[in-house]
């Protein structure tokens, strides 16, 4: 069988990249420079650029520089997406990042994920500029003030994932609205549960922030009792052993006094069950620990964590998406996108509060509750 001819291979190169997205933060570049990138002779990289417009897969400006064909969109995606992520991975992003990405084949949106180790990233301006639209899971660093006010003037299409911007003007989609985390704090009153504490090991962000400030204003709202341990791990480190680390000092200074424990993300909760079995305390039985975020995962643990179950994403990107691909830059309705009903799942690692244990723990009030 006769090997290939080398234009071909260069060929190949460039479709794929146009095909993933690799185009969308940067333009094509010169026969020159794409020869010195995939190692051909200029004019084998020439030859398959010209076989390429000769395709309609690029075509070239009047001032001579490259770009891709305007069939490639017409024919295949509907619109070029940026999914702006922080750079450092976990289990809540990587399965975020995968059904955000199943959403957008779905839809035959391309989507290009993108990662940032800060707001004044260029990658960040470069994903803007270069997409219809952009997805963005913020980082525990703050946003800076401009970003925020240049994100408001409508200029670029973007939406807020898995944080709420939606009182700034930006449409935001919000995995756990207050009604779903009050939810979970009602379960744990319904188990007999007077006090019930906060654990983050989350590095801050409004997200969390607003996590933590609603199971403030829930035990207010109760008149219950509660203590917010909060030591955000530094990025980049890892929350279950910030933690398990942190736990283990509750259980040293305050164990008799502990009853319920909700944990702001799933590794909090982790390292906090950890914790307790290295001190022999029963997990669902001695104290209750539960998480506002509960992974696929939490089912199959021992015990198996109680939790909101993250809901289905799809439905929620799939208007996100559909918006990217409109002429129209104005998006209608509520900026706030959030599923309808929460799905809890009560696992093991909570139950009904000890009188043994916790001295003023009262009988389990089954009464309906309301938001606040």
């Amino acid at each position: 069988m006769p090997r290939r001819a080398i234009f071909t291979e260069v060929m190949d190169v460039v479709e794929r990249r146009i095909a993933e997205g690799d185009y969308m933060l940067k333009g094509l570049p010169g026969e020159r420079k794409l020869a010195e990138e995939v190692g051909v002779s200029y004019m084998t990289a020439r030859k398959a650029v010209l076989k390429l417009i000769e395709k309609q897969v690029l075509t070239r400006k009047p001032n001579g520089s490259l770009v891709v064909h305007p069939r490639m969109m017409a024919g295949g995606a509907v619109a070029q997406v940026a999914l702006l992520t922080p750079a450092y991975p976990s289990p809540h992003l990587l399965r975020c990042r995968l059904e955000i990405t199943r959403a957008a084949e779905r839809q035959g949106v391309q989507l290009r994920p993108v990662e940032y180790v800060h707001w004044y990233d260029p990658v960040v301006k470069e994903a803007l500029q270069g997409s219809d639209g952009a997805l963005i899971i913020p980082s525990t660093e703050p946003l800076p003030a401009p970003l925020l006010k240049e994100l408001r003037t409508g200029e670029h299409k973007v939406v807020f994932f898995d944080s709420d911007f939606s009182d700034q003007g930006v449409p935001s989609i919000r995995l756990f609205a207050r009604s779903h985390i009050t939810k979970l704090l009602d379960h744990l009153w319904s188990l007999g549960h007077r006090r019930i504490d906060c654990l983050n090991a989350q590095g801050h962000n409004d997200e969390i922030g607003r996590r933590i400030q609603h199971w403030r204003q829930w035990v207010d709202h109760r008149q219950g009792e509660g203590v917010l341990w909060d030591e955000p791990a530094a990025p980049f480190a890892d929350p279950i052993s910030s933690a398990h680390e942190m736990m283990r000092r509750v259980l040293r200074d305050e164990a008799r006094k502990l009853s319920a424990v909700v944990c702001t993300t799933q590794p909090a909760a982790l390292g906090a069950v950890r914790a307790c079995h290295d001190a022999g305390v029963e997990v669902g039985s001695d104290v209750s620990i539960c998480t506002i975020n509960n992974e696929p995962t939490g089912r199959f643990f021992v015990p198996s964590l109680t939790g909101l179950e993250m809901p289905r994403i799809g439905p929620l990107v799939e208007r996100c998406f559909a918006w990217f691909a409109e002429d129209d830059a104005v998006w209608e309705g509520d900026l706030r996108v959030a599923p309808e009903k929460p799905d809890l799942l009560r696992g093991e690692s909570t139950g009904r509060a000890r009188r043994g244990w916790l001295g003023h723990a009262e009988p389990a009030d089954t009464s309906a509750s309301g938001a606040v």
